[in-house]
């Protein structure tokens, strides 16, 4: 009786392991790769902390056809409030103009398909737009890791700006073995995302004058392109320029919101060049390239630089990616701008002399 009692508890044992271990491994299945929509919270792009993502795709193929539009399958995985690995398939191309011809590993755009974003934003954004690392290289990186402070910089000065998160991606090139690397990348605010954000509506109307523009909000803007040295932006074509109006009546003209700052003198990344029309030879001089106003709204536009000069420099400070000789110059040049809205003549002769 004894040996037929333990007979048949250890073959109760023993099914009763291989149940929980079918379940267990069912639900780590559903816990890594879900068809459910990807979980994505209103307040992404206010998380400070660097987004640890891993891409696996053909990364060969892909900088082979990096010219192609054509999307490519890939899984993406990253950890969720820290906790929960969340795995996914997705789609990935490559994108952007100069970037892609001059990058081995161009910018690119993730395709989540169909996105779950919470707290009432639009449940259609289903495009990520991601900043790349371009080359392997210290260099590379640290044009990339300035761009992103430009943009942080930018969120100090106006909330109509994109918000980005930093991310350290790792890459598994299934073209190659499974070949890992870790690069530093950021992604980028969608546009209807920044729209919902600031109850607003994107634009897409072209031909559009500067009549149309919020005078105090598009001043704000080319002053911080001055800031930054940057003239690589015009409403003309809508380059390196989106628009929003916002869905208050009382505010019926349209708002100017930047991006792409790597051609800017505080980035100084060594394939820019100023604008073949503008009579400058380095992209380190600055050139307001913007609207004659009148001085009262200059001196409001100064006035609020002037206001936001201690986040500015804060946050520079607190900057910890960048090495001492970076940040150094970072800091050099936006106290040289500061020095420059400060002197008395600073209006005549800085913007009057090239205003439009």
């Amino acid at each position: 009786m004894n040996r037929l009692y333990r007979f048949v508890l250890s073959i109760l044992i023993l099914l009763y392991l291989f149940l929980t271990q079918n379940i267990l491994l069912a639900q780590d299945k559903d816990s890594l790769l879900s068809e459910e929509p990807l979980p994505f919270s209103a307040d992404f792009f206010d998380n400070e902390n660097p987004l640890k993502l891993k891409l696996t795709f053909n990364i060969k193929e892909f900088e082979i056809n990096k010219d192609s539009d054509k999307y490519r399958p890939a899984t993406i995985a990253f950890l969720m409030d820290d906790s929960v690995e969340i795995v996914k398939e997705i789609r990935i191309k490559p994108r952007g103009n100069v970037r892609n011809d001059h990058c081995y590993f161009p910018p690119y755009t993730l395709n989540f398909k169909k996105s779950d974003v919470s707290n009432d934003l639009p449940s259609d954004i289903n495009k990520i737009k991601v900043v790349s690392h371009c080359f392997k290289t210290n260099e590379y990186a640290s044009i990339l890791l300035k761009e992103y402070l430009i943009y942080k910089l930018f969120n100090i000065i106006t909330d109509y700006s994109f918000k980005t998160r930093l991310a350290q991606v790792t890459y598994i090139d299934t073209g190659r073995k499974n070949k890992t690397d870790t690069e530093w990348a950021f992604l980028i605010e969608p546009e209807d995302m920044l729209a919902e954000r600031i109850s607003a509506l994107p634009i897409v109307q072209d031909n559009l004058s500067h009549s149309h523009l919020d005078s105090l909000q598009s001043t704000i803007m080319v002053f911080f392109q001055y800031m930054i040295g940057n003239t690589d932006f015009s409403l003309a074509g809508r380059h390196n320029l989106k628009l929003i109006k916002l869905k208050d009546y009382r505010y019926p003209l349209l708002i100017p919101i930047p991006y792409d700052f790597d051609y800017s003198g505080l980035v100084n990344a060594h394939y820019s060049v100023p604008t073949k029309a503008l009579p400058i030879t380095r992209v380190t001089e600055r050139y307001y390239n913007g609207v004659c106003r009148g001085d009262s709204l200059y001196k409001v536009v100064i006035n609020h630089f002037l206001d936001k000069e201690q986040e500015i420099f804060n946050y520079i400070d607190s900057f910890e990616l960048l090495d001492k000789k970076t940040k150094n110059w970072v800091s050099f040049y936006i106290k040289d701008f500061y020095k420059e809205i400060r002197s008395p003549n600073f209006i005549k002769r800085e913007i009057r002399n090239t205003c439009f």
